[in-house]
């Protein structure tokens, strides 16, 4: 089968790799649609994280935390490394020891991390944060396989290309949890990616009563404006703050999500922010980056921050919300055999959701 495979770090290649039977306790899935993320450009590039260590980087003793990235452990049979970790299709075949009630030719969408459900997090309630998480193949590929508890299977409204944002949609809808976007809540959002444009539908249909969206490409802010945001924002020509100002009547934003991966827009956010506001970091940024605000500030202000991680718990919800959400606009196609060139698209931040088909 094809798939798209980490060669080395910086170069990927469309290979044929061996197409395996399921393991007892493996659904084989047929893939419809892979998306790109953010992260698997980083994979691939080699700076995803910093290996292992991000103690130094606040002061402590190496190895001090633990980093284990289980996005980088992406492997298929034989060690070939292979991305992707947004997406769905039809299932191909069933393992044995499988006893949920699924059925070959079933349309679904998956997770990419399936908690071992024993470790000290699963049964306390954070498999989130599971420390045995077991690797899936990647999904860039023809076939993938995955455990029972990360398929999901898709309702008849929600069509194959949408159902590979499942897991964005997770995303997105994990940043507003963690916040706890209410009724009448002011909101600005920065970064136009698939998450940004996710999180400003979830804020409106949650309650939000101002949505501020600030994004540096024209036509992702006319899709914004599309989507229903107040207030769209160039912050490369206009200026963010006294919008914000005029905006809020003085008060700041009682939610900032950002979602740019701009470290100039980080710190920027702890000034838009209300009092008693809550500011929510969902992009990825490098591991030497620090905030830069003063702590008093903050202190006296009384805000909150927040950062976000896919989380196993709200593959239910959003897979309720996605007939309810405008995907259609977000995704672009390429084939998986037009991988590179993909890649090649999605690092000019042009494209909103990029996904191959095989």
């Amino acid at each position: 089968m094809k798939a798209v495979v980490i060669k080395e770090v910086g170069v990927l290649e469309v290979q044929d790799v061996p197409e395996t039977e399921p393991s007892p306790d493996e659904i084989k899935v047929k893939i419809a649609y892979a998306g790109i993320c953010g992260t698997d450009q980083k994979v691939f590039e080699g700076t995803f994280g910093d290996k292992g260590n991000f103690s130094g980087a606040i002061g402590l003793p190496p190895k001090t935390i633990s980093t284990r990235d289980p996005v980088t452990h992406l492997e298929m049979r034989g060690g070939m490394r292979i991305l992707g970790h947004e997406a769905s299709g039809t299932i191909a075949k069933i393992g044995k020891d499988i006893k949920g009630d699924f059925k070959v030719g079933q349309r679904v969408a998956m997770n990419f991390l399936s908690p071992c459900g024993n470790c000290y997090y699963c049964v306390n309630g954070k498999a989130d944060f599971c420390e045995r998480t077991a690797p899936v193949s990647g999904a860039m590929a023809e076939y993938s396989y995955y455990r029972e508890n990360i398929v999901f299977p898709l309702p008849d409204d929600v069509p194959l290309d949408a159902g590979a944002l499942l897991e964005p949609t997770t995303v997105a809808l994990s940043t507003l949890e963690n916040v706890h976007v209410e009724v009448g809540d002011s909101v600005i959002i920065t970064g136009g990616g698939p998450i940004g444009l996710l999180a400003l539908q979830l804020a409106i249909r949650l309650g939000a009563s101002k949505v501020l969206f600030s994004e540096p490409i024209a036509e992702k802010r006319k899709l914004a404006k599309q989507l229903g945001a107040d207030v769209v924002v160039d912050p490369l020509t206009d200026d963010l703050l006294e919008i914000s100002n005029r905006f809020t009547g003085g008060r700041g934003f009682n939610i900032c999500i950002e979602a740019s991966g701009v470290e100039t827009v980080a710190n920027q956010l702890i000034l838009l922010a209300a009092r008693g506001g809550r500011i929510v970091f969902v992009a990825n940024y490098s591991p030497d980056f620090k905030l830069g605000a003063p702590l008093f500030y903050m202190h006296m202000r009384r805000l909150s921050i927040h950062t976000t991680i896919p989380s196993p718990y709200l593959f239910p919800k959003a897979l309720q919300m996605l007939p309810k959400l405008e995907l259609k606009p977000l995704i672009t196609v390429y084939p998986l055999q037009d991988a590179i060139k993909a890649f090649e698209a999605h690092k000019t931040s042009k494209y909103i959701q990029i996904m191959l088909k095989p």
